[in-house]
């Protein structure tokens, strides 16, 4: 028998950096714990490739455990490597990267079930069903399953960790997606020995929360972005080429030239939604956006490029025009199309569009770094349509 038919269980966590750097590194190094008290060998890395010291980025986290290979032949099969090329545990910590992920050293956006075997879980923390999550899933030609957590994605900060109990409650998760990973036996005396009694409640009832589905082969959607493929030896360049960003500035949407092969826009998980009616073009979203993602119209208004916006929300921060600029959830929006476009065509159309996006609340971040986000009352300003 080779090492890679040999027993195993390879586990990815997606996770965002920054936010959930933390959490995804005690889901792993936990899981490590529960595999070894079961007897197994066990151990967890995170992808040399990533960056996880930028915001919101996407990147991952893997756990590796076996009860039939030794501590030095795991590591051979598994750890040698740049990441999991299959896995059989798949756990997204943010439901807004079922869009698709675009890690730091990669390029190209691929999907978030990327790496899934046949007969895989991947378990989501989400609050969405699951015909939506489907919805944004690159089809397979075998059969998986796929698990909704429901709950909110957990965010910290860079210098505090938000202990929600949300690590915990995926370690439930996980006993009852994969039983043969880790029981519920061990993981519930594994939590309330190392967190208390109140973290092994919590564990026990994402357990019984989680709901399961079949994924039947050919469901999901035709991913639509091209994946990456590396050049053959015969087809590489002579010597070391860096190319230039081609094109040239011109007013207008998609005006300003960009680097189409890293368009960072899966970092985001709120982008700005734009009231142009309301704009007094003072030119502050366009000053402050570190990722140059407006674009100048002839009108002189400014128009953000969705794919290459990371969300980082500094445009509304500064925008001094009371609901002009907004964060919305990303999870409301199905394209990166043009929002002066579509406000040019029809502006009373397109402000109640952007109205019933936004809805009610506002989630705005903390004054407090790390504190997680707050939750404010938007408000309704009539249409000023010129």
């Amino acid at each position: 028998m080779s090492l890679e038919q040999a027993r195993m269980k390879r586990i990815e966590i997606h996770y965002r950096g920054i936010f959930q750097k933390t959490l995804a590194k005690r889901i792993g190094g936990d899981l490590v714990k529960i595999a070894v008290s079961q007897g197994k060998v066990a151990f967890s890395n995170g992808r040399y490739s990533d960056s996880p010291e930028r915001d919101g980025i996407p990147a991952k986290y893997f756990v590796y455990m076996s009860d039939e290979l030794s501590e030095e032949d795991l590591e051979a099969v598994c750890g040698a490597k740049l990441e999991a090329d299959k896995v059989d545990i798949s756990i997204v910590l943010d439901d807004t990267m079922i869009k698709g992920v675009e890690p730091w050293a990669w390029y190209g956006i691929r999907p978030v079930n990327d790496r899934l075997v046949a007969n895989a879980v991947q378990v989501f923390v989400s609050n969405r069903t699951f015909d939506d999550i489907l919805s944004h899933l690159e089809k397979k030609d075998f059969a998986y399953r796929i698990g909704i957590l429901p709950g909110e994605a957990s965010f910290s900060g860079l210098w505090y960790y938000r202990d929600d109990g949300t690590d915990v409650r995926v370690l439930g998760a996980v006993a009852r997606a994969d039983p043969d990973a880790v029981d519920i036996d061990h993981v519930l005396e594994y939590v309330e020995k190392k967190y208390g009694k109140e973290k092994a409640a919590m564990a026990k009832k994402a357990y019984e929360e989680l709901r399961l589905r079949d994924v039947r082969p050919g469901e999901g959607i035709v991913w639509p972005y091209q994946k990456p493929v590396l050049p053959k030896w015969t087809e590489f360049q002579e010597g070391v080429v860096v190319e230039g960003v081609k094109g040239q500035f011109r007013k207008g949407p998609r005006g300003t030239p960009r680097n189409p092969h890293f368009k960072r826009g899966t970092s985001k998980t709120q982008r700005p939604v734009i009231r142009f009616d309301l704009c007094t073009k003072c030119t502050l979203c366009w000053y402050e956006c570190p990722d140059e993602v407006f674009d100048v119209t002839p009108e002189g208004y400014y128009d953000p490029h969705y794919e290459y916006c990371t969300g980082c929300g500094r445009c509304a921060e500064a925008c001094p025009v009371e609901e002009c600029i907004v964060m919305v959830d990303e999870n409301r929006f199905d394209s990166y199309d043009s929002p002066w476009e579509m406000y040019r065509k029809d502006p009373k159309g397109y402000i109640e569009w952007v109205e019933s996006k936004k809805g009610d609340e506002r989630v705005v971040p903390s004054y407090v770094t790390g504190m997680g986000m707050r939750v404010e009352k938007g408000k309704k300003v009539p249409a000023k349509v010129r």
